[in-house]
This record gives structure tokens, C-alpha cells and sequence, in this order.
């Protein structure tokens, strides 16, 4: 997509977006308050979402994605969690690749084991039958391992592991654990698995894992792009799992 920032003024700030199919629409984004809407202007598709086609409600959401992605890269704005701009993810396969093994282990060895048996995970964090808004028997669909770097892409600190979880023929996932949140002068970098389907075999601890892990970043920033309606750089545009989910149909792929 085509993107242009068009105007700022007094903490708006105008942004026309270029879809796939040659619409033009003009994205207007409070930055500096909270409580205000943002607008969304075109004159091409239903102004009523329930209005649209499935492909162009994924293009209205492709296109404000691809606004907010504008503004965050573009201007001192920071208004995208780290997790959702490339160039953190990028940092974040750095610090992970050149992480000491026994630093690795520290980090990760606790987060590798959950996805062996995420059984275990559920009953640490009390998700049982009794406890979930749902009937059926709670399973864990995503695992979260956030951790905290500086700006030479060191770790820092790291934090409890953050799940989702549902049930079988459950559209809606429920979630457990503290939300990640990371100090104002370190960078938060979410790793994002879920459960393996039986033990891995032929996975070799650590040294796999830290290729999965470094696989899973790749594929996250693959998934930013696609995420805005954008083919990924070459470089990332890799089998694998990436973010959960995002305004494209991962049957695509």
C-alpha cells in the first residue's frame, strides 16, 4: 500500500492510505488524547461494517493498521507495542542469537518446558473446568514469553509467562497471566508459541529451541506486513508460526 503522512495539527495527524485496489482513504489518528475517536474516511466501501464483505472489512482493517504503522515509523510518535514494529523484533533476534547458552537456559528453559505439557501450565495458573466461563475442558492454544532489553539489545528483565486459552469448537480465546509490560527505557520482545503437538523428538534442547524462538520473531515481523496488506521483505516472508492473528486469512499461506 501507499502511504503518506499529510498533516499534523494539534495532535491529529492525517494520514492517506492507497489500498491494493487503488482506493484512496484518509486515516486521521489523535495521538495526543486518548478518549478521542479516530476517523476513517473512504467512499468506496459500506460505511456500516456489518455492511461489507469479509475481503473489504480485511481491507478497511489493513488500511488502519498501515496508517498507525505510518505515523509510529515516521514521526516521534510511539504508538505501536513493540511487538508490532519490525525493527524491535529485529533487535530481539539479536539479543536472542547472541545470548550465552547458560543466560538462554535461564530464560527459556521454563517456557520450553510449558509447551511440552501445557497441562501443567493450566493447573499452575487454576484453569479448570470449574473455573472458566465456558463448558468443555480448557486447553492452552498460546503461550507468551516476554522479555526486556536495552538499547544494546541486552536482556534486562523478563516476565511470567502470559497464555490463551479456549476450548474445542471455542471461537473466543480467554487469557491468564500478568500483561507485559516492559520499562520506559527498555524494549519489550514477545515470543509467541503454541503447545507442541507431542513431544518434538527430534528437537534438540537448547540449540533448537533458540532456532524456534529466532524463527517465531521472523515470522512475526513476516506477519506485521501481511498484517497491513504487504507482501513481507524477502528475508522474512519464511514458513513458520507467527502472530496468532491478523487481518489476512492465514488459509492464504
Amino acid at each position: 500500500m501507499k502511504s503518506e503522512i499529510i498533516g499534523i495539527r494539534e495532535g491529529v495527524i492525517g494520514v492517506e492510505v492507497v489500498d491494493p485496489q487503488g482506493n484512496p482513504h484518509l486515516i486521521e489518528l489523535a495521538v495526543d488524547n486518548d478518549t478521542a475517536d479516530d476517523f476513517h474516511g473512504q467512499d468506496v466501501f459500506p460505511t456500516n461494517p456489518s455492511d461489507r464483505s469479509g475481503e473489504q472489512e480485511r481491507i478497511m482493517n489493513q488500511v488502519f493498521a498501515r496508517a498507525r504503522f505510518e505515523v509510529h515509523t515516521q514521526t516521534e510518535y510511539d504508538i505501536l507495542r513493540s511487538g508490532w514494529d519490525p525493527r524491535a523484533l529485529r533487535r530481539g533476534i539479536d539479543a536472542i542469537e547472541t545470548m550465552s547458552v547458560e543466560k538462554f537456559d535461564t530464560l527459556f528453559y521454563e517456557y520450553y518446558k510449558s509447551l511440552l505439557d501445557p497441562t501443567a501450565l493450566r493447573d499452575e495458573y487454576g484453569i479448570t473446568d470449574d473455573s472458566t466461563e465456558f463448558d468443555g475442558e480448557p486447553r492452552v492454544a498460546l503461550v507468551i514469553k516476554s522479555i526486556c532489553i536495552d538499547e544494546h539489545n541486552e536482556y534486562v528483565t523478563d516476565h511470567p509467562l502470559f497464555i490463551f486459552y479456549t476450548a474445542e469448537d471455542l471461537d473466543v480465546n480467554y487469557t491468564a497471566g500478568p500483561d507485559p509490560t516492559c520499562s520506559d527505557r527498555t524494549t519489550e520482545i514477545p515470543v509467541m508459541l503454541p503447545p507442541f503437538d507431542g513431544y518434538p523428538e527430534d528437537l534438540i534442547y537448547p540449540e533448537d529451541f533458540r532456532g524456534l524462538l529466532i524463527n517465531n520473531l521472523i515470522c512475526q515481523i513476516r506477519d506485521i506486513y501481511r498484517n497491513m496488506g504487504e507482501q513481507p521483505p524477502d528475508q522474512y516472508d519464511i514458513n513458520g508460526f507467527g502472530k496468532p492473528h491478523g487481518n489476512f486469512d492465514r488459509d492464504e499461506y
